[in-house]
């Protein structure tokens, strides 16, 4: 049972274990529950008859009472104890499945990423495994329960009395099969519902990041319209997922009635045959009309577990996505990054580099120029091994970034990208999201030198300021101030910068540039820049043209050439 859940629910084995225990509690505090009814019964055929007869009850009426508080406390126990095992087992493994998907996510490539929108993943991470805490914690457990007590009860009955108790059961396994033969139906009706919930929800974060353009365009009646056509979908898409649930979860209860009436026709013929009892004839309408109450349970909650199908399916894959993974303990004897005939596509047959090839060198400053396009932030993610390379190879320090694990290349690294992420915290605390360990004085000195103070003095808290969602409390020069603060603190032997200085004015930046010459001393340094002016002091210049290599070399000797792009370029913007 523990593998099978392990299994059909993707849980753990712990996690596992406790469900296994927790149903058969289930089934212990459900069999418990007619005990009851069979007292009752022993109770009619031994102490009534000597009552009336006059004889002495007293001691067997009192071991009725003892018997029946026993059998009481024992159904209590079973109770508490498949609570305590599948309620917590439940909460611990919805814990341990979040921070497993989170161990994921921070695992996988960025490509994974980009054929995913952030909803779908948020869905995954939190909907999706409510649907399953709710099948674990109700469902499985309740229907082991239901299966295993109804089992023995009809195993019971009919050892008691063959006839009528085939009378009760037989149409117990005629639900279930039905049910069962449904699956398919209803599965498939489920999973539309739950690709159209997710479109609602794709479109919802959508519409709401794009706020601001979709009034500024106009757009705002046109949106609204496709928003409640869309909404429509899932509304029409809902009601045709319960219908297909309940179709067969009422069906089968109701389905479950014929029982009740077979077991009146049979026991009536027997007890005017003579060949039943009253008392039996009684006790076994009882047992109908609580016997059928678990199946229903069964009925339903199989509808629930075809409901959690596809939750389940979207936790999997996320789940069984091929991970980056690669060596730990490499050491780096120099820093440079050598790109060796790479090409790259992020969609299929959509190729971004072709071919490329260059070496930035340590101690030297090497810029990526060229339009917009031409594929210079994907050689900066290259580098970082955001994304591995369609072909040809990437390497640091003569090691190839294939074979070296992600997080050990961060270790090496820092980067300053064109679009910053910032935390909904601090601005103390997302300069020092660089280097953890750092010291007060050494987080102060990073944003002195990204001149930070400029703006954190106007701030209400100083640097005790939430600054909300991604920094959505800052200018986008202020955001960029701490990410270039974050990437002084860190101080690696490779620095990544994408734009590192463009949402700054003129002013700002020629302050900047000097605090990041102090940082890229004697380091790897690998710039991207469509200003010319903010790569004059750079070594070595890399020239890019829809993802190809046009020319390599010196500021000094490309600035001679009259064809270059460089002086293509610097003659556009400087005039030069």
């Amino acid at each position: 049972m523990i593998n099978f859940l392990q299994k059909n629910l993707a849980m753990g084995r712990k996690s596992a274990q406790g469900l296994a225990k927790g149903s058969i509690y289930n089934a212990l505090y459900f069999i418990s529950l007619m005990v009851p009814m069979s007292l009752v019964y022993h109770f009619l055929e031994d102490v009534l008859p000597q009552i009336e007869t006059g004889q002495e009850v007293v001691f067997r009426y009192t071991a009725y009472i003892i018997i029946t508080i026993v059998s009481l406390l024992v159904s209590g126990f079973f109770y508490y104890k498949q609570y305590t095992a599948v309620f917590v087992s439940t909460y611990e493994e919805s814990e341990e499945r979040r921070i497993r998907l989170a161990e994921k996510l921070r695992k996988l490539p960025l490509s994974f990423f980009s054929n995913k929108d952030l909803s779908d993943i948020t869905n995954t991470m939190m909907e999706d495994i409510n649907i399953l805490e709710g099948l674990q914690s109700h469902a499985v457990p309740q229907m082991a329960g239901a299966v295993i007590s109804t089992l023995v009860t009809a195993i019971g009955v009919i050892i008691w009395d063959w006839r009528i108790g085939l009378a009760v059961c037989w149409i117990m396994p005629v639900v279930l099969i039905v049910t069962l033969l449904s699956s398919r139906f209803q599965k498939k009706h489920l999973r539309v519902h739950f690709e159209t919930k997710r479109r609602v929800s794709d479109q919802t974060q959508e519409n709401i990041e794009h706020m601001a353009d979709i009034h500024a365009n106009n757009r705002t009646e046109s949106y609204m319209k496709e928003y409640r056509a869309l909404l429509k979908e899932e509304e029409d898409m809902h009601k045709v997922s319960e219908i297909a649930m309940s179709i067969f979860v009422n069906g089968g209860q109701s389905l479950l009635k014929l029982g009740f009436a077979t077991t009146v026709i049979v026991g009536t013929m027997l007890f005017e045959q003579g060949s039943l009892s009253l008392l039996k004839f009684l006790m076994y309408l009882v047992v109908a009309a609580r016997i059928y109450d678990p199946v229903g349970s069964v009925v339903y909650n199989l509808s629930y577990l075809y409901y959690g199908s596809a939750p389940l399916e979207r936790t999997r894959e996320l789940e069984n996505s091929d991970e980056m993974t690669g060596q730990t303990d490499v050491q780096f004897d120099c820093f440079d990054i050598e790109f060796d005939h790479v090409s790259f596509e992020y969609l299929e047959d959509t190729p971004v580099l072709h071919n490329v090839s260059f070496t930035a060198k340590q101690g030297e400053i090497t810029a990526l120029i060229g339009p917009s396009g031409c594929g210079k932030s994907t050689a900066a993610k290259l580098a970082a091994r955001f994304y591995d390379p369609t072909e040809g190879s990437v390497r640091i320090g003569g090691h190839d970034l294939k074979e070296i694990d992600p997080e050990t290349i961060m270790t090496q690294l820092s980067m300053v990208f064109q679009d910053v992420i910032l935390f909904d915290n601090t601005v103390y605390e997302n300069i020092k999201l660089g280097r953890k360990n750092a010291t007060e004085e050494e987080v102060m000195e990073a944003a002195r030198l990204a001149h930070c103070d400029e703006f954190v003095c106007r701030l209400p808290d100083g640097y005790q300021t939430m600054i909300g969602e991604n920094g959505a409390r800052l200018s986008g020069g202020e955001r960029q101030r701490i990410s270039i603060a974050r990437a002084l603190l860190k101080n690696t032997p490779i620095l990544l910068l994408d734009e590192a200085t463009a949402s700054l004015d003129v002013e700002n930046e020629s302050k900047i540039q000097a605090g990041l010459s102090a940082l890229i001393r004697g380091k790897t340094v690998l710039m991207i820049a469509h200003r010319m002016r903010t790569i004059e002091e750079a070594d070595h210049l890399v020239g890019l043209t829809d993802g190809r290599v046009v020319e390599s070399g010196s500021p000094e000797d490309l600035i001679k050439d009259s064809h270059s792009l460089y002086r293509r370029l610097r003659t556009l913007q400087l005039g030069e």
